[in-house]
């Protein structure tokens, strides 16, 4: 039972390192044989690069493909928060006596609460491709 346990997990830690890369690129917003924007991760790879070289290519046709603009763009935001609660003892009372040792009091002002709180926002990005469709053609004067 122990052994086939073993050849699972090792089958399936196996399968995980020789899963190949999915590259990433996305149409941000596409005008065929205009140009467009291909939007990648932020820490994207060559991987990705090429995929949306060949998305570009894709849509110019036999036009060439020229980059106007590449750059990191804010597309989002992502806002986080934390909060702590703390209690205060309040004022002590009027020490009365001990039991087995511990102080007994009497009176005092209830515990009151003190909440701190810290949000963090975040601006989520990515890296984008302008891009426009050549003109192959020369016009004749």
């Amino acid at each position: 039972m122990n052994v086939i346990i073993a050849i699972l997990a090792a089958a399936v830690l196996f399968g995980c390192q020789t899963m190949p890369y999915q590259p990433y690129a996305r149409d941000v917003k596409k005008m065929p044989n205009k140009g467009g924007v291909i939007a990648l991760k932020t820490e994207h790879r060559d991987e990705d690069r090429a995929k949306a070289d060949m998305m570009m290519k894709k849509n110019c046709g036999d036009t060439p493909v020229k980059i106007t603009e590449e750059g990191e763009v804010a597309v989002g935001q992502t806002t986080t928060g934390n909060a702590t609660e703390t209690r205060d003892a309040g004022a002590s009372g009027v020490k009365v006596g001990s039991l087995f040792g511990m102080p007994i009091t009497s009176g005092g002002v209830d515990p009151s609460k003190n909440t701190a709180s810290t949000t963090t926002t975040t601006a989520v990005k990515e890296w984008q491709i302008a891009y426009e469709c050549g003109n192959t053609k020369t016009k004749k004067q």
